[in-house]
């Protein structure tokens, strides 16, 4: 995990064990965004903001309900936890699940560290459900707001005085994104990145890869209402899946060439096309 001074109040952790986390530094107390997976790593970054800004954490907030994002709640358990109310019942699910040696060995296939992690992970329900937007903080800089779009709990966090959105797995920076969950919802999505673009962020923090910009966020924008439009016009014609997939739409995307397209990014183009 390495750190990023984003500004003078905000630090971006850029993770390769789950999702990134992110802490914004307040007057009087410390905001963190997104857990990982691992909370040995979680507890690290939580001490080094502390000593940095010289001042304890109050609050976490999670972008979405996604193991990933959430397994290592346990480096925060003593603070206010903000979640989506409609994602609700996933965090259950997820708070209430045993790590069998069978999950821990299918989850490790898809997330690094996943068996490392298992060993101190405890996730638990937020303690502040929020229906669809509420401000954050003394003087009302941190906005969160439930947009949905990759899940129908996916929000996303403003700090106002910097010009920086956070945006969980809506911006995957410079690999084939994930779009496959049940509750994903592609309209919901460009809407998001289309209202982020008018803003003109300063700074736009994914919740997988590096910090881009707003230039990068606009090609992400474009290929999904592209790849959408493709998807229904092909679902007119009825085609088979296995001939859907070999598109050229779905290759030439935002992401770099060397880029990796694992199985979870067809079954994401299966889920697209089969529920149009």
């Amino acid at each position: 995990m390495s750190y990023e001074e984003i500004s003078k109040s905000v630090v971006f952790a850029q993770n390769d064990w789950g999702s990134n986390s992110v802490c914004i530094a307040l007057e009087k107390e410390l905001y963190f965004i997104d857990t990982g997976l691992n909370t040995s790593r979680a507890t690290k970054f939580r001490k080094a903001m502390e000593t940095k800004f010289n001042r304890k954490a109050s609050t976490l907030i999670l972008t979405h309900g996604h193991v990933d994002h959430i397994l290592a709640m346990n480096a925060y358990s003593d603070l206010e936890v903000v979640g989506a109310e409609i994602g609700k019942k996933r965090f259950e699910r997820i708070a209430k699940v045993e790590l069998t040696e069978e999950m821990i060995e299918n989850m490790d296939k898809f997330f690094v560290g996943f068996r490392e992690s298992a060993k101190e992970a405890k996730a638990f329900l937020p303690t502040k459900w929020v229906k669809d937007k509420i401000t954050l903080g003394d003087n009302q800089e941190i906005i969160f707001n439930v947009v949905g779009g990759h899940s129908s709990c996916s929000s996303s966090i403003e700090y106002v005085p910097d010009g920086i959105i956070i945006t969980g797995d809506l911006m995957q920076v410079d690999v084939y994104p994930y779009f496959g969950e049940p509750d994903t919802d592609v309209e919901k999505w460009i809407n998001a990145l289309k209202t982020w673009e008018e803003k003109d962020y300063k700074v736009v923090l994914p919740g997988h890869g590096k910090a881009v910009d707003i230039k990068y966020l606009r090609t992400v924008r474009i290929f999904f209402e592209q790849m959408l439009a493709t998807t229904k016009e092909l679902k007119k014609k009825d085609l088979p899946v296995e001939e859907v997939l070999k598109h050229p739409i779905y290759t030439d995307g935002y992401w770099p060439e060397d880029a990796i397209r694992k199985p979870a990014y067809d079954f994401s183009i299966k889920n697209l096309y089969n529920n149009l």
